[in-house]
């Protein structure tokens, strides 16, 4: 039984995995995959960009 669920399991598409998404930024050219921010979906440099200008709500770039 064992090797018959193992079997099926190797038949399916190596990019069906779960392990394998990676969370790519849905604002820079092809999907930055490194440092991106769950939350927003964007990564940290774009996430930068746009909260020194403002057009994120409730976030502000903070100095002292």
């Amino acid at each position: 039984m064992r090797d018959k669920h193992r079997y099926k399991l190797s038949k399916l598409p190596r990019n069906s995995s779960f392990a394998r998404v990676r969370n790519r930024c849905i604002f820079t050219e092809r999907g930055r995959p490194r440092s991106v921010y769950e939350f927003f979906l964007i990564s940290r440099i774009v996430f930068r960009g746009l909260a020194s200008r403002g057009p994120l709500m409730g976030i502000k770039k903070s100095s002292w």
